[in-house]
């Protein structure tokens, strides 16, 4: 379990987690690449710069996310911009992703619900591996326990805390998404599809599993007031996303059955 593994110069390195995120990114890409829907939706034309959009509001959200919910959060534009320094929230990357790559969908004139549905079936699968490379670096770390699969870290770069048995609350979240990845992947692609509900139901499952582990993690932060302290900031934010995207399931739902009624 190391943060840093390959050192190039100055502030540059090749960290663990930046590195599970290329690779995660690169498998799906080349997943989603080889999908039957990627011919059908016309993507080769405009697939390069939507996954540049979907890079870009996926790390200036997940980077607004946590700067605005951590106390360590970025305090200078400088700051904000400096990802290798760490600071990223999961829950953020997606609302980024969920609010503007759609537009940049329209402005190519691919198919937006479709697109999104098929970008749900591999996102956990992502999120799963990006998952690993928190458990190397040591963020996400979880709380103290004496359970037999509990982790050390003797790392002195590691953001979690040295010589304590703690949940790996990274390992949890990597188990569970790549459980809704095969669920999604071997099931639901088949089962869900109207527009709209596959991407929304992944938002359910993505929302769920960070509120469950969230329970376990030993960083979590609070709203000042004592009235919402119950709940995790993130938890929160997980469970306004989950709000959210059951509506959108059952909106999804009911419009494609009220298409298919107009055309009987």
């Amino acid at each position: 379990m190391q943060r840093e593994l390959i050192h190039i110069y100055g502030p540059f390195s090749i960290y663990s987690y930046g590195l599970a995120i290329a690779v995660g990114l690169a498998l799906i890409v080349w997943l989603i690449q080889n999908h039957p829907k990627f011919s059908r939706l016309n993507l080769q034309d405009h697939f390069t710069s939507i996954v540049s959009i979907g890079i870009l509001s996926g790390l200036f959200g997940g980077r607004l996310l946590y700067t605005l919910s951590e106390s360590d959060g970025a305090t200078t534009v400088l700051d904000f911009f400096a990802y290798w320094q760490g600071g990223f929230s999961v829950l953020g990357c997606i609302l980024g992703v969920t609010l503007a790559l759609p537009l940049w969908l329209r402005y190519c004139k691919i198919p937006v619900l479709p697109f999104l549905d098929l970008l749900a079936i591999f996102a956990p699968l992502l999120q799963g591996i990006s998952r690993i490379g928190c458990f190397c670096a040591g963020c996400c770390y979880g709380l103290p326990t004496n359970l037999p699969w509990a982790v050390m870290y003797t790392d002195l770069d590691s953001s979690a805390p040295l010589g304590v048995y703690i949940h790996p609350t990274q390992l949890y979240s990597t188990a569970i998404l790549l459980c809704i990845f095969a669920l999604f992947y071997c099931v639901l692609q088949y089962r869900l599809v109207k527009p709209g509900q596959l991407f929304s139901a992944y938002l359910v499952c993505a929302s769920l599993e960070r509120f469950t582990v969230d329970f376990w993690r030993a960083d979590r932060t609070f709203f000042d007031n004592p009235f919402y302290a119950f709940f995790s900031i993130n938890q929160w934010v997980a469970l306004g996303i989950m709000a959210g995207a059951v509506i959108a399931f059952v909106f999804f739902t009911q419009r494609a059955k009220k298409l298919s009624h107009e055309y009987i």
